[in-house]
Order: C-alpha cells, then structure tokens, then sequence
C-alpha cells in the first residue's frame, strides 16, 4: 500500500512571526511641563524649623544611646550566663 502524503501537511515547523513593534506613544507632558508640576509640588513641601530639626535630632541621638546601652548590657548578662554554663559543665 501506497502512503499519500498531503503537502499541506508535513511536519515543518512555522516560522514565529516577528511581534510587531508598537508605535511609541506620545508623552502626555512635555519635559518642560513636567519639571513645571516638579517644581510645583516642591512648593508644597513645608520645611521643618530650626528649632523642629535640633530637637528631633537630640531625639534620636539619646534614643541611638539608650538602645546601645540597653544591647551592651543583654550582650554582657548573656556572655556571662554563658560562661556560668560552661564552668559549670566542664
């Protein structure tokens, strides 16, 4: 018996068609309205005072301190329970 082979058929492989690029969409805004609502929106901003920064940074160096000597004294009392243990033990 004879095969008949269709050649529509056949096992090839179709070639990807390439994707098609999209065109670039124009920018809402131009550079230049773009830096206009930049420096809008940076009017906006409300500084804090002398006064406001001096405290807040006092703040946080004493809260900086106190979580530093609160660290120093846990890692003290472990390194020493530790060294109870050992002694202990050996």
């Amino acid at each position: 018996m004879e095969e008949k082979r269709d050649t529509n058929q056949t096992n090839e492989t179709k070639q990807a068609k390439p994707k098609q690029a999209k065109p670039k969409q124009e920018k809402k805004n131009s550079d230049r309205d773009g830096f206009a609502e930049y420096k809008a929106e940076f009017k906006k901003i409300i500084w804090p005072s002398r006064p406001e920064i001096a405290k807040k940074t006092f703040t946080v160096i004493v809260t900086s301190l106190i979580v530093g000597v609160v660290i120093f004294c846990m890692d003290s009392a472990f390194s020493a329970g530790y060294s109870v243990i050992i002694g202990l033990l050996g």
